[in-house]
């Protein structure tokens, strides 16, 4: 897993009619709220300085002629700068050499390029831009962007930005450190690495169905790739290795999807699944002392039947659930894009934890504590005195930290934030 650190530039043209929206889409979705996910800067207006229609502040890092550089902001070390391009932003002499010179500087360590072509102009961009591959939204209007989108067709082009945006940022920031690096005139994104995985876990009475959509879903609507134990444990193999080679091995996958049916509860295989994928996992930090911690995401997808009893069991714990329902149009991909934004989360802010400080006595995570996530780890179960275990976002609520303080009272819990010696 990569150990870079991304911010996210949003670029649009200010005649784009439909580039606030979007851009405040991604932020949303990007930055959930309490300080979780990474930075999200815009980029529309023109500098104070710039002449009438001239160009947004420059980039951290970026020089331009009457320009002055800016410093790059601290701890940052890759920005991922996207472009959402229409006709406006094409017949824009001043805007085209702009995003032609971004586009030229893409790859390596510090800037990719992210275009997204919100009409049919945006190919007939700078050369530099040719290179690239395009995310493509659907839904696009086939009029372009010269009429106000209606607001089905806002949400349907969001949605679907959405989904290929978090696949490519997940793509990215799961990149191993130990990665070879890209050739001088190759972008980062181009070196091959393994497909995302997704671990499907389901009892085969009464939870196949949600479960094969959901993989099929997966093979055919994304880049992603899929455990699902029908087709993924070969023939005559051990059911056991394989399955927890790749729940918790060196196979693991990003993130378990549980379909939760009636029978879910009973079939202990499917127990152990899940409990054995929220078990944290120690991941050393070269030339730091302190313990890092990782937790690979999860979601529940509920398919009970209306009335149907089923026990409930603690290895669901908190994790957050989505309701399945044949009425519900694409909830495959809301299911998957989802748990891939979940994905992409814990990857940054494992990243982000590599710049708390560092002592002995610390403790880093990537995800919001937990008491039955917490018990997992020996330095907390053993109730070392003095220990501080820092976390991402701004803070716990009352209740959460007093349940902490309860469960461990000599602990101290600090979120990124408070990142002191």
């Amino acid at each position: 897993m990569s150990s870079l650190i991304p911010e996210i530039y949003v670029l649009w043209h200010p005649r784009c009619e439909p580039g606030e929206v979007l851009a405040t889409r991604i932020y949303g979705w990007l930055r959930p709220g309490n300080g979780l996910g990474p930075q999200v800067f815009y980029r529309c207006l023109p500098a104070p300085e710039a002449p009438a229609g001239g160009l947004p502040p420059p980039l951290p890092g970026e020089s331009r002629l009457l320009s002055t550089a800016q410093a790059p902001v601290p701890g940052s070390n890759l920005q991922v700068v996207i472009l959402l391009i229409d006709a406006f932003m094409i017949a824009d002499t001043t805007w085209r050499h702009w995003i032609g010179q971004l586009a030229r500087e893409h790859g390596g360590a510090t800037r990719v390029c992210l275009p997204v072509a919100l009409d049919t102009t945006a190919y007939n961009g700078p050369a530099a831009l040719h290179t690239l591959n395009f995310l493509r939204p659907t839904g696009i209007p086939a009029t372009g962007t010269a009429q106000p989108w209606a607001d089905e067709v806002v949400e349907t082009v969001s949605r679907s930005l959405l989904k290929q945006l978090t696949e490519t940022l997940c793509d990215l920031l799961l990149r191993p450190d130990d990665a070879p690096a890209a050739p001088a005139a190759g972008p980062a994104l181009d070196l091959a690495r393994p497909k995302v995985k997704i671990f499907l876990s389901h009892a085969k009475k009464d939870g196949a169905i949600p479960a094969r959509r959901i993989r099929d879903y997966i093979y055919s609507q994304t880049q992603l790739a899929a455990f699902y134990d029908e087709n993924d444990i070969p023939y005559g193999s051990s059911f056991s290795r394989v399955l927890e080679s790749n729940v918790s091995g060196p196979m693991q996958s990003a993130a378990l999807i549980a379909v939760r049916s009636a029978e879910y509860a009973r079939r202990p295989w499917c127990r152990r699944e899940f409990s054995l994928f929220r078990r944290p996992l120690p991941m050393p930090v070269a030339g730091r002392v302190a313990e890092h911690w990782l937790l690979n995401p999860t979601l529940a997808v509920d398919a009970l039947a209306g009335g149907v009893h089923t026990p409930g069991i603690p290895e669901l714990g908190n994790t957050a659930t989505i309701r399945w329902s044949e009425d519900i149009p694409a909830q495959e991909e809301q299911i998957v894009t989802t748990v891939l934004r979940d994905v992409l989360l814990a990857a940054f802010h494992r990243a982000l934890g590599h710049a708390v400080s560092d002592a002995p006595n610390h403790l880093v995570l990537n995800w919001l504590p937990d008491p039955t996530s917490l018990l997992h780890i020996p330095r907390i179960r053993q109730a070392q005195a003095g220990l501080r275990v820092y976390y991402p976002g701004r803070g716990l609520t009352g209740l959460e930290l007093e349940t902490l303080t309860d469960y461990f009272p000599d602990v101290q819990f600090l979120s990124f934030d408070r990142m002191n010696p």
